[in-house]
């Protein structure tokens, strides 16, 4: 699909539910620096996991300065307030306002997730948009700088122990940050495997987890299920 945001096309691959009759969650995923919504898509195919949901796989834009990318030549996405005009932001509103006139989208459950840059994009959606997402999952990142001013909602990391991008000291360093902000016991924190789960004491529903695998850059192939049940769990009104 293509939208025009401030006069400039921007696109997007979506992905509908073959029954566009129901509500339906969306999901939101931000392919990395140099990466395309195409790209990411073929990796990750949320749709097939979660068929009912409508999923967004935007392009970015060139002119953010990456790791691997100090000119910016390369498409990538705001991770500031304000950076670039808040171009992104505008994409994400004029996305999610665009497809909200066509399709009918469950409200309490909209999900921002990303990969590497685009984790930061997501995150950076939440932050400045917090009465539309209900949950975020962040693929191989830094530590979001805006982190304690998010409002409270569950996260989800994924890590990788030889990341050469990111390394994984940095990515484990939004681990006691994010415990803080959401008010989670890391005391009582279950693992099962290389994903640890912590979850604020009842009746909130917010919960912290995170996967720490032996690999690099790239998430693992299991990844795209363990965020869908993840966010299966959680909506903007109950956490």
């Amino acid at each position: 699909m293509t939208f025009t945001v401030d006069g400039v096309d921007r696109t997007a691959v979506v992905v509908v539910p073959s029954d566009t009759t129901k509500p339906a969650p969306i999901v939101f995923m931000f392919h990395g620096h140099g990466g395309s919504g195409h790209n990411i898509q073929r990796k990750l195919r949320i749709e097939d996991t979660w068929p009912d949901a409508v999923v967004v796989y935007p392009d970015g834009l060139v002119g953010h300065k990456g790791i691997t990318d100090p000119e910016g030549t390369l498409p990538g996405w705001q991770t500031t307030p304000s950076e670039a005009g808040d171009r992104d932001l505008h994409f994400f509103d004029t996305m999610l306002s665009s497809i909200q006139a066509t399709l009918p989208i469950d409200a309490d459950r909209v999900f921002t997730m990303g990969h590497s840059n685009g984790s930061q994009m997501a995150s950076l959606v939440l932050n400045q948009r917090p009465d539309e997402i209900a949950a975020t999952a962040n693929l191989s990142a830094a530590p979001n700088a805006l982190l304690a001013t998010d409002p409270v909602r569950s996260m989800f990391f994924a890590m990788g122990t030889t990341d050469p991008i990111v390394p994984i000291a940095h990515q484990k360093a939004a681990i006691a940050p994010a415990e803080q902000l959401l008010g989670v016991d890391p005391a009582t924190a279950t693992t099962s495997g290389d994903m640890t789960t912590v979850n604020a004491a009842p009746p909130s529903n917010i919960e912290l987890q995170y996967v720490i695998y032996d690999g690099g850059h790239e998430p693992p192939a299991n990844i795209t299920s363990l965020v869908v049940a993840f966010f299966q769990r959680h909506t903007l009104s109950g956490g």
